[in-house]
């Protein structure tokens, strides 16, 4: 008994030690697919979002990294109503991961930033006069448009899977993801609180940390 417990300690050991070993590298690429859902507003419903979004990575050292995200999704047609509407997000900020397995390297992470929005609705007057005096239907010809720079912030973490020294796939990355656009609400309501799902392939390179 003395003897199992002495080899499944050592073998634990050995483990540690080897996992203890994995390093960051000092930087790191992310290029992927992102969801996100946009909770509802007084004046427009809520709705969901597809795109993509890119990340680069600074890591200080095997447990804390800089990253600066950028990414925009896009909906053409919100609620059958015909508003599109594509919300671009500029984010920065520190990243905690923990490199302990081989190849399982879980992060959290907090950005901060900004967020551009760019909607448009068509508009269809029933009517129009000629210069004849003629009244004859008009048809979706105009678009009313509007844009807003506004704060983003988001919070979450993510997992990446390794399959080589120096690309991982990231199966999930869940934030909660804060924009306060004062289009998007009416009165004096201006924020709100959205879930942004990612995934996609991380790439590593530089020395080790």
């Amino acid at each position: 008994m003395r003897k199992s417990i002495s080899l499944i300690a050592t073998a634990m050991l050995l483990v540690c030690t080897a996992a203890a070993q994995d390093k960051a590298t000092s930087m790191e690429t992310f290029l992927g697919y992102t969801f996100t859902r946009f909770n509802s507003a007084t004046n427009v419903p809520s709705f969901s979002a597809n795109g993509g979004s890119a990340q680069f990575v600074y890591n200080f050292n095997n447990w804390l990294g800089g990253v600066l995200d950028a990414g925009a999704v896009h909906n053409g047609n919100i609620e059958s109503i015909h508003l599109d509407s594509t919300v671009a997000t500029f984010l920065l900020g520190p990243r905690v991961a923990m490199h302990k397995w081989s190849r399982l390297i879980p992060y959290v992470q907090t950005l901060f930033g900004g967020a551009y929005a760019a909607s448009s609705i068509g508009v269809s007057p029933t009517l129009l006069v000629t210069p004849h005096a003629a009244v004859i239907p008009a048809g979706d010809f105009l678009r009313a448009t509007a844009s807003e720079t506004a704060f983003a912030m988001t919070a979450g973490g993510g997992l990446d899977i390794q399959f080589s020294k120096h690309v991982s796939f990231r199966p999930i990355q869940l934030e909660y993801l804060l924009t306060r656009l004062p289009h998007y609400r009416g009165g004096h309501d201006n924020s709100q609180n959205n879930l942004r799902y990612s995934a996609g392939v991380n790439f590593t390179f530089g020395e080790e940390r």
